[in-house]
Order: structure tokens, then sequence, then C-alpha cells
């Protein structure tokens, strides 16, 4: 590693309130972890629960949600110990999984949805940004990116004729074609999937065996042949591999398969099918009908379901080759749903879903996925796209709810207006936010006295006392990483250099507090009295950006006198001495280095692409 640019902060601190509330809230996490695993795990970490298997349906996903964001946060600079617990976890509820229940093979889950799977795969991949020097986990995802790279023979969930994946249910077993009863019953009672045109589904239809055989059939014939976008969920899979290793494989099949659903779109005038069928027709099992598949169109869920995966596919394929093109991937599907949209009573309505009576389901927008979209395009034009939503959508940008998802998002909106200089406390406001919501969850944590061996599987995820969203907004500049299956997207991260370690070092605390397309500004605050602190500061998550110039305000003599250096480089050192701050504004250029996990002291790294 070349020696970085060294930047020394001398200026008094004025200590800000966000630094005290952020760094308290990283202390109040650390201890709270591992009372949490006490409570709710066996010796050896798995979770206490029914030792039978708990039948047919999806559920693998919420043992793993229980501790998805654990990794991150060490990442982020919690505790050595909350690593440490996260790997043991993630190992024990994989050896449950596959032995208790059955569901998993060769530590990777025999075959369910991607919508399911990567929510779990989530928490897997955040290990790479805590440590990308463990070799089991460099092994796991090696083999995990294969079984989607027809690898093992005996497991071909790709068909690379036709740049599909065979199935929506599919992993270590290969595709599943015929579907578990569990999956067929909860899959058309949540009205996630419909079976065609001209099939109505009977009332009472499972009740019966004869009728239920016969929507079995149907389902099987209809619903688990071919490829749906949800499996674009699995380029984060093949993402996480390339950025552990280099390997120019994996960035080839990203770009192969996010094509070919970029082209079904062209081919679909401009709207994303939600049907794939083996032979890589559109609607090829439904007479052509181009809406009605698993997690589409038609669904409960619908736009929340293929927005995630397109957000999951855009960015990674644009991190894979800093080609901003593939985020059209994305941007084409917002676009096309702004073009069908109504004002009502002052409201920007959308449609949501498309059924056999057209688009219907009009409502307002979220920011979630266009703030996803400008984050990693810094185009003004997405901003105006993002400006058009707000407008219409009747609501205050400004407002921090209580309001948290078990994906940890849902605050878009008020970062975007902090970015925008329009709401200030935001800082303050989202770590308050978090501490409640923090002690809330411990508290029902304290205070449990459920028979673990009984309860329902979202029981323990409902409880999760570790929460990054602020973390991340704050400190990275980027949205919450969105839950199904996606990477990190922060314009910067920290390192330790005195603990050889990811993570902002004890008593720091971070702010980004604009994002430009060739600039980032951030303030950091040594709270520290007695001792100084380094941190290095590195361009993107992956060092995938490299930094220009930065330029900060040093006071000489009485005097205040801007400065500037030159950085050239993917990191920059900051000597904080002890009590002061310093705010930076550093150029930047995107997308123009190979990314990786690699530490910047790291040798051997991959090189410039």
């Amino acid at each position: 590693m070349v020696e970085p640019m060294v930047i020394e902060s001398v200026k008094r601190t004025r200590v800000p309130a966000w630094a005290l509330l952020e760094r308290r809230l990283i202390e109040a996490m650390d201890a709270a972890a591992p009372i949490f695993v006490h409570k709710y795990t066996r010796p050896g970490g798995q979770l206490i629960w029914r030792h039978e298997y708990p039948g047919d349906g999806v559920w693998a996903d919420d043992l793993y949600e229980s501790f998805f964001n654990w990794p991150l946060f060490y990442a982020l600079g919690g505790g050595k110990h909350v690593l440490d617990l996260a790997i043991q976890e993630w190992s024990a509820v994989t050896r449950q999984i596959m032995y208790d229940y059955g569901r998993a093979t060769n530590e990777f889950i025999d075959n369910d949805d991607w919508f399911h799977n990567s929510e779990n795969y989530i928490f897997f991949y955040f290990f790479g940004l805590a440590d990308p020097t463990n070799e089991e986990m460099i092994k796991r995802a090696r083999r995990f990116a294969g079984l989607y790279m027809n690898e093992d023979p005996e497991v071909p969930n790709y068909d690379p004729q036709y740049r599909l994946i065979r199935s929506p249910f599919s992993g270590a077993k290969g595709p599943l074609f015929h579907a578990r009863f569990g999956d067929v019953h909860y899959n058309l009672e949540y009205r996630h999937v419909t079976l065609g045109p001209g099939f109505t589904l009977p009332p009472k239809w499972h009740q019966d065996p004869a009728t239920r055989e016969k929507v079995h059939a149907k389902f099987d014939e209809v619903v688990m042949r071919g490829d749906i976008p949800v499996n674009l969920s699995v380029v984060g899979l093949v993402t996480n591999a390339y950025l552990y290793t280099g390997d120019r494989k994996y960035r080839d099949w990203i770009v192969e398969y996010v094509e070919a659903w970029m082209e079904r779109i062209e081919q679909n005038g401009g709207i994303i099918p939600d049907n794939i069928g083996l032979t890589g027709k559109i609607g090829e099992y439904r007479d052509g009908q181009w809406w009605g598949g698993h997690y589409g169109w038609a669904g409960l869920y619908s736009l929340h379901m293929i927005g995630s995966a397109l957000i999951v596919a855009a960015q990674c394929a644009q991190l894979v080759t800093g080609d901003a093109q593939y985020l059209s991937l994305l941007r084409s599907q917002f676009d096309m749903l702004l073009e069908r949209a109504v004002t009502r009573d002052g409201k920007l309505l959308a449609p949501f879903k498309h059924t056999d009576e057209g688009w219907t389901d009009y409502r307002p927008l979220t920011g979630l996925e266009l703030a996803h979209l400008w984050t990693a395009s810094q185009a003004e034009a997405d901003w105006q796209r993002l400006e058009r939503v707000r407008l219409g959508s009747g609501r205050d940008w400004r407002e921090v709810g209580d309001f948290r998802s078990k994906g940890e998002d849902g605050h878009e909106e008020p970062w975007l207006r902090f970015l925008a200089g329009e709401n200030l406390d935001y800082p303050e406001k989202i770590l308050s936010v978090a501490y409640r919501q923090m002690c809330s969850r411990m508290d029902m944590v304290l205070n449990d006295q459920s028979d673990l061996t009984k309860v329902d599987e979202h029981h323990w995820q409902q409880r999760n006392p570790v929460l990054v969203e602020a973390l991340v907004q704050l400190t990275t500049g980027a949205p919450m990483t969105i839950y199904n299956g996606a990477l990190l997207q922060g314009r910067v991260r920290y390192f330790d250099p005195a603990g050889k370690r990811a993570g902002l070092p004890r008593d720091v605390a971070a702010l980004v507090s604009r994002l430009g397309a060739d600039k980032v500004s951030v303030e950091l605050v040594n709270l520290s009295i007695f001792e100084p602190r380094e941190v290095l500061i590195q361009a993107g998550c992956y060092g995938e950006h490299e930094f220009t110039v930065a330029e900060y305000s040093l006071e000489r003599e009485g005097r205040v006198e801007q400065v500037q250096v030159p950085v050239n480089d993917k990191t920059l050192m900051v000597r904080l001495q002890p009590g002061t701050e310093i705010q930076l504004d550093i150029g930047m250029r995107r997308y123009v280095h190979q990314p990786s996990y690699a530490f910047p002291w790291h040798a051997g790294g991959v090189p410039v692409r």
C-alpha cells in the first residue's frame, strides 16, 4: 500500500449533538448484542426453537434475518465481539436449517424463491465488508455463486443458451419444477401469482383432494418453469464472489444475465415481463401474457418485489463494470410507470399492478427506489425524477417517523431533504429514532416470557437490537442497503489503521453532509479529550472511486484560510487531535477502479479495471 495523504485536524470541536448520539448508539448496540444472543440461542448458537421440521412454506430466511445486519454494524464501527457472534450465528443457523430441518445442502438453501433467499443471504454478503480474508467465507462465496454458473453439473439452475434461471425456486438442489404444496398454498393465498388466462381459482380449492391436485398441477405448469424478475437478486450473490476474488467470470455472468433482462424489456415495449419460459419466450406458458408471474405485476407486492430486484441488479452491474448504462434497467421501469401516472386531488398516482383489466392499483410512489437510482447515478435528471415524485406525493419529506421496517429502510425521503440542505437537524432526529427503537426492542428482549419453542419465526427479527440505517446513511452517504439481496453502495467507508480493522475508530464520529457527481463532504469528530485518533477514509465501499483533491479550513494566527491538497488516491488519512473536528470537501472520480472487498493495506489487491 502506498502511504496515503495525511490531513491533520486541530480545530477545537463544537461537540455536535449528532456526534455524541452516533457514538452512544454504537456503544449501546455493542452492549445489547450479547444479551440478545444469550436470551435466544442454545450453547453453540442455534436459535431456541422447535426441533422438528416446521413444515412446507417459506421460513428459513426468517432465522437468518434475526442477525442480518450484525457484520455490517461491525464494518461501520461496532465491536469485534459482534462480528464474532455474527459468524457464530450464521454457522449455527445454517447447521440448524441443514441438519435439523433438512432444507439446505452443503450450507446453501435447497430450493426457495429469490425474494426469500435474498433476504437471508444479505447476512452472508455483509461478511465481506467486515473481513475479506476469512477463507471459509471466500470458499462459500465461490461455491454459492457457482450454483448459478453450472459449475456443478448436478445443479443446472442456469441456462446459458437462453440466459435465464430455470425456475422461480432454485438453490443447492437445482431448479424446482414440482412445487411443495405449502408453497402452492402460500402463494395463492397471499395472491403472489396467478394461474394464467382463463383459470379461475375455485373457492376452498385446497379442501377437496381432486381440486387440490388439479390446482397443484396447474401451478407447476404455469408458475414453476422459467425465469422471473425477482431472480435478478441472484446478481448480488455473484457480485459477492467477484468482490472477494476479482475473478472475471463472475463479472461476465452478471453482464450476460442483466443484459438478457434489458433485452426482454425492449422486446416487451419497455415493460419488464414477469414470466419467461424455458425457451426464452415472454409469457410462454400463459398464452403470451407477460404479467401474472410469480411475484410479478399482478402480485400482492408487485412493484416492491420487482423494484427491489431491479435495484440489486442495476447497482451491482454498474459496480462491477463501472458503466452507468445498467442503471437504465431500473430507470426505464419508473419512467414507464410515470408515463402512466395520473393526478388526482393534487397527488401523483402511479399504477402498481397490471392484471387482466390492465394497469391498476394507483398509488403515490415513495422515494425508496429513486433514492437508490440517484445515489448511484448522481444524474440531475434522476434528481428531477425524485422531485416530481416528492411534489406529487402530498407528504412532507422532511418528517422523520418512528416507523422502521424489518429491512431497516423507510427514511430515504428525509435523508434526501437533508442532502438538499433543507432538513439540517436530520442527523440528530434519525439517530434519536434509532436509539428509541433499540431501547424498545431491548425492553421486549429483557421482558420476554414466551415459550421460545413455539414462537412465530419472526419473533427474533422483531427484537433484533442492532439497527444500522442511521449509521449507513450518515457515515457512508448511501441509503440503507436494499433488504432483498443488495450490497452496500456507500460513497465512502472508514478504516481504523491502528486496530487494522474496518469501521470508525473508537471515539470518532462521521457525517456525510453533501453528495455530488464529483464530490463528497465529510465531517469527522474525535470525542476523546485525551487520545488522538487516525481514520482512513476510502473512496467507495469497495475502493471503486478515487479522491482527487481535499479542501478544508485551517486557522493560523487568528485567520481562517482554505487549504486545498491533492490526493489522487483511493484513500485519505485524517489524524484527529483530541477534542477536534474537521470538515472535508473532497473531489472524486467515480467508478474508475475495480471494486474489491480488500482493505487498503491488503497485499496483492486486484488490478485496475
